[in-house]
């Protein structure tokens, strides 16, 4: 798959830097990784790239720290952040079965993760009908990592590398549902022209917390992080936040659940 690489710069000159941005140390980022999520993240939109992709974008300016994103294949994506010295990786739900294998620097978003099927057929409203049902998940996913401690069988799952493969496996009739983020299969599917009522929303299993996170082999100092914090705390307070969210349509989160 070929690489696509976004540089920072999008957002500059439209919010203003901080006025102690020039005392603030180099972050031990090179780069940072992402897949294809949207609204969160979105490949082949150079100047629309995903409200999570120029969230980070705009964090990174006001620490004064100019780093790439480039997308990859979701999985692909995560293995180079856990691989690679001073490479990060969003948007990646925070979870016990990955709670050791990063270093969580920043929440950016809650997002609720379940299930969705074809409005023609009954909504999946318990795990009892999921486990009997042959489900599409995206590689290495949130909901790929949960799908052993809902004990759901791994010979009904059918594991998928992209969210529009899913999406299609679902259309043609592969896979009688998705497990996965409702935000991030629905908006695909609305931005893929398929029509609105196609898809339908059954059981959320939880509220999965969406966060900037880096591999072991990226030490990254709380002052860091208290900077990024800071960054964002910033944002709120001049309304950067609720705009960038807005003009996504997505729904702008609070300070409070970002920043606890």
């Amino acid at each position: 798959m070929r690489r696509r690489t976004l540089t920072l710069g999008a957002l500059a000159g439209v919010l203003a830097r901080p006025a102690h941005a020039e005392e603030l140390a180099p972050l031990p980022l090179q780069r940072v990784v992402t897949g294809d999520l949207p609204p969160l993240s979105i490949a082949d939109q150079p100047t629309r790239p995903g409200v999570l992709v120029e969230l980070v974008q705009e964090l990174l300016r006001r620490c004064q720290h100019e780093t790439p994103i480039s997308f990859y294949p979701w999985a692909r994506a995560m293995q180079m952040a856990q691989s690679l010295p001073g490479v990060a990786l969003l948007p990646l739900t925070r979870m016990p079965e990955r709670e050791e294998q990063f270093q969580w620097l920043l929440r950016l978003y809650v997002q609720p993760l379940g299930f969705i099927n074809l409005a023609s057929q009954p909504a999946i409203t318990s795990l009892e009908q999921a486990r009997r049902l042959r489900l599409a998940v995206l590689r290495g996913s949130a909901a790929h990592g949960m799908t052993q401690r809902l004990q759901l069988d791994a010979r009904m799952l059918v594991i998928s590398n992209s969210v529009e493969d899913q999406l299609r496996r679902l259309e043609r009739g592969h896979v009688q549902g998705i497990f996965g983020s409702l935000m991030i299969n629905q908006d695909k599917a609305r931005s893929h022209g398929r029509e609105p009522g196609w898809l339908q929303v059954g059981m959320t299993v939880e509220a999965g917390e969406v966060w900037l996170a880096t591999g072991p082999r990226t030490l990254v100092a709380e002052e860091h992080r208290q900077r990024l914090r800071e960054a964002l705390r910033a944002m709120f307070q001049d309304g950067s936040v609720e705009r960038l969210f807005t003009r996504y349509g997505v729904k702008p989160p609070r300070a409070e659940e970002l920043l606890r």
